[in-house]
C-alpha cells in the first residue's frame, strides 16, 4: 500500500506561509467584495442565508478554483529554481 518500495512516503517542502497568506489575501479581495452584493440582490430580505451560502461559494471558490490558479500562476515566487545559480 505504500508509494516506493521502502515504504516510506515521498515528502516535499512545504510553500512558505507567509506566500500563501499573500495569496489568500490577494484570491479573497474579488470574490468578498462581489458575492455577497450579487447573492443580496436575489435575497435581499434574507441576510443569514445570504452570508452562508457566500462563505461556501468563497470556500468551495478558494479551494478549488482561486488558490489552485494562483498558486499556479506564483509558482516560480513560491517555490524559486535553484537552476539560476551564479557561473564561475
Amino acid at each position: 500500500m505504500s508509494s516506493s518500495s521502502s515504504g516510506k512516503i515521498p515528502s516535499c517542502k512545504p510553500l512558505p506561509k507567509h506566500k500563501l497568506a499573500v495569496l489568500t489575501f490577494v484570491g479573497l479581495l474579488i470574490p468578498v467584495n462581489v458575492i455577497p452584493k450579487c447573492l443580496i440582490a436575489l435575497f435581499p430580505d434574507q441576510p443569514l442565508l445570504v452570508t452562508v451560502l457566500a462563505v461556501g461559494a468563497i470556500v468551495l471558490l478558494m479551494t478549488y478554483v482561486i488558490m489552485p490558479g494562483l498558486i499556479w500562476l506564483f509558482r516560480g515566487w513560491l517555490r524559486p529554481s535553484r537552476t539560476h545559480t551564479s557561473r564561475s
